[in-house]
């Protein structure tokens, strides 16, 4: 009798233990998640206004570069939110204020550290809280975001390199992709099959030019 009662107790107890795991909410990824939604949707505004810029400068293909920078911000501000809707938790479009806008040359520097700071610091942080969360699909996601991040800054280091040297955006790429589905960049012309993050399939992806 007396093992009968342990054994339901201890069944009693692994149910409850694991009822909890299941429940338990990523406090600390969610409040992280709501700042990223928030920098997000305010970088897709500055790339749209740094793309304006560009091409009042007559700087069309710088243009398009922040123009797909923009439309990968925009991405990955959705499936952020998408994530937060699962836990219950919504967010409203969260701009600052109008951008500071420059001459293309100082806009590139700007999006140069903007990147490379959130690439190396800032999502590294936020996705080891959410592995220690065990919010798996949400820290996966944002190693993407910060390798797309990466990229941005790749991409407009290249471009500021060119515009210095030739003072002209001739020989910068004028056509660019992203993924869909993590907002990954790429030049249109060096497409593989798939994206390289999500795997989807590089038919999907938006195009710039």
């Amino acid at each position: 009798m007396i093992q009968l009662l342990l054994s339901h107790w201890l069944w009693g107890l692994m149910f409850v233990s694991l009822f909890c795991a299941c429940s338990s909410r990523p406090a600390k990824t969610i409040e992280n998640l709501k700042n990223i939604v928030a920098s997000e949707q305010n970088a897709a505004v500055r790339y749209m206004a740094f793309s304006a810029q560009a091409r009042e400068e007559g700087f069309r293909n710088i243009s398009n570069l922040f123009e797909a920078i923009a439309r990968s911000e925009e991405i990955h501000a959705c499936r952020q939110q998408t994530m937060l809707a699962r836990y219950g938790e919504t967010t409203g479009r969260a701009v600052d204020s109008l951008p500071e806008v420059r001459r293309t040359v100082d806009n590139l520097k700007v999006a140069i550290h903007v990147e490379e700071y959130e690439a190396l610091t800032v999502f590294p942080i936020f996705w080891s809280a959410a592995e220690t969360e065990s919010a798996v699909e949400i820290a996966q996601f944002l190693r993407w975001v910060a390798a797309v991040a990466e990229r941005h800054s790749l991409f407009c280091r290249k471009a500021l390199t060119k515009l210095e040297r030739d003072g002209t955006d001739g020989n910068v790429i004028n056509s660019w992709s992203v993924c869909p589905e993590c907002g990954c960049l790429y030049w249109t012309t060096n497409l593989e099959d798939n994206c390289i993050l999500c795997q989807s399939p590089a038919s999907s992806f938006i195009l710039f030019q």
